[in-house]
């Protein structure tokens, strides 16, 4: 199909629906996306998302209401999240296996009126015309009903505004330099902000070609044969989804990435470890971008620029995430709270931008405790080096303090998961009323628990002098537990507020393989 349309720029479309008419009407026989090897054309998009539109307008369905959306990653994903918004709906995407209870939690606190989900239902949605007439939201309207993760607190409704998503994917895509001409390769969940916005928005936005993959990799390696056969120039993920490649891809043969140019890792701590052993194993350079952001930011915060080295803190622990992107500011609160901090001085991570919420759906109060003079308090610690690069350096509910000592969770778990038996772990502090303190606790999922008593016995002691060896302290307590006992969030960070409470209230124990008690002194004097 030719099109006929004048040239246009994305940066003149000011809603996503109004992004995917433009292309449609631009270039109809675009491919937007390969899912499991088909490929997705702006207009089958456009048009197949009219008539789901439609079917919801049949419904009742209008302008402002919350429209669940609880689908895999398939193109049936897409044409509800793109009806939804051309009828003026918000669109609420929600993890597929979240389980019922929690699931029906988010439904009633987003008081949505519909629920599309799997394809049982498409033959009925696509069988509508489109609808007459579309409304033309407003710059504030809210667009998206996003969902946090919740790794400190139960999930909270972020409301975005299509201002805040069309300013930051615009953003994203200025500071990443992504063209109609690069591939992108993303396993990303589409309910996650990053495999959303990030990922299927930025390459509609720019018009490159995003080939997606299902969430559930049972085999690392497929990503890295997506990236070889499409020669693609960008990908994603958090460091687990790096980290999962170095522990089961060892034999490269056939793998080539050096179509690579970027890729970007966020949504938990960086740790350059894994920087360092990636590229040496799958022989890539400096293409690696550590990023920072958070939903109630819409996403982008901070991402370190393509093609430069990582940078790494004097200390050697903490690796950046770059300058603030254009448009967003960046403050770290010193020590009281109320004046900034000094440059390299530790501090809530403060952010002012286009990409700020609204707030929390039916939760003013919260909305007013992290919105405060024209700041988002983003509850995460960091701090500003004397160029203006950010280091982050943890969450503030999750910091362990042992008596006046803060203790940074992810800094020891990237100790304890660098030994051989341990397949992931998290750090916690419990409360000790006889002390009036918190205690130390290493859980620790092992790779297997056929190890005789003895090899458990080995690797708590090894843990135990690790950590010792280079931090100065031991933990109060290590628990061994069979693999997947930690519990994640939806994206894949530790809820360390509910694993604390399984080992307060000896939730966990038919899933321990081995634990010591006090295995050595807690940090009063390291």
């Amino acid at each position: 199909m030719t099109s006929t349309a004048p040239p246009w720029h994305p940066a003149e479309a000011s809603t996503l629906f109004d992004l995917v008419a433009r292309r449609a009407a631009a270039a109809p026989d675009g491919v937007y996306l390969s899912l499991y090897g088909h490929p997705l054309t702006a207009e089958r998009l456009h048009a197949t998302s009219l008539r789901y539109a439609g079917a919801l307008a049949a419904r009742g369905l209008g302008p402002g209401d919350k429209v669940a959306l609880v689908l895999p990653t398939c193109e049936e994903f897409f044409f509800a999240l793109f009806g939804t918004l051309a009828l003026g709906a918000v669109p609420v995407p929600l993890y597929p296996t979240l389980g019922p209870e929690l699931t029906a939690r988010i439904f009633r606190d987003a008081e949505a009126r519909a629920v599309v989900t799997i394809d049982w239902f498409r033959a009925l949605l696509e069988a509508e015309p489109a609808p007459a007439a579309l409304p033309r939201p407003r710059e504030d309207d809210v667009c998206l009903l996003q969902y946090t993760s919740g790794s400190t607190a139960a999930p909270r409704g972020v409301m975005l505004s299509h201002g805040n998503v069309m300013a930051t994917v615009r953003m994203m895509v200025e500071t990443v330099a992504i063209t109609a001409a690069d591939t992108i390769v993303s396993w990303l969940p589409l309910y996650h902000d990053m495999g959303l916005i990030g990922i299927a928005f930025g390459s509609l936005y720019t018009g490159a070609r995003l080939v997606l993959l299902p969430p559930d990799l049972r085999d690392p390696r497929t990503w890295l044969e997506a990236i070889t056969a499409h020669r693609a120039g960008y990908t994603v993920s958090p460091d687990f989804g790096y980290r999962n490649c170095l522990r089961n891809v060892h034999d490269t043969t056939g793998l080539d990435l050096s179509s690579l140019r970027m890729a970007m890792s966020g949504a938990e701590p960086v740790r350059l470890s894994t920087i360092r052993a990636f590229q040496a194993r799958f022989g890539v350079g400096d293409v690696f971008a550590p990023a920072y952001g958070l939903a109630e930011a819409t996403l982008a915060v901070a991402i370190w620029p393509q093609g430069r080295p990582v940078r790494v803190d004097a200390s050697g622990r903490f690796v950046s995430v770059g300058r603030p992107c254009p448009g967003v500011s960046v403050a770290i609160s010193g020590a009281n709270g109320a004046d900034r901090a000094r440059s390299g001085e530790v501090g809530e991570i403060l952010v002012r931008g286009p990409g700020v919420m609204l707030g929390y759906h039916r939760d003013p109060e919260g909305t007013r405790r992290v919105l405060r003079d024209g700041w988002l308090h983003t509850g995460d610690l960091g701090f500003l080096d004397d160029e203006g690069y950010l280091f982050v350096t943890g969450r503030l509910k999750d910091v362990i303090i042992v008596r006046g000592e803060n203790i940074v969770p992810a800094d020891l778990e990237e100790i304890v998961d660098a030994l051989p038996g341990i397949r992931y772990s998290a750090a916690i502090g419990l409360d000790h009323e006889r002390t009036g303190t918190q205690r130390l606790h290493i859980v620790a999922e092992v790779r297997g628990d056929t190890l005789a008593a003895d090899g458990f016995s080995r690797l708590a002691r090894d843990i135990a002098a690790t950590i010792h060896r280079q931090r100065g302290f031991r933990p109060a307590r290590i628990l061994l537990v069979r693999p997947q006992s930690i519990p994640k969030t939806s994206s894949g960070k530790i809820q360390r507020s509910a694993l604390a409470t399984l080992v307060a209230e000896g939730r966990l124990s038919d899933r321990i393989v081995h634990a010591t008690g006090a295995v050595g002194r807690e940090p009063a004097d390291a």
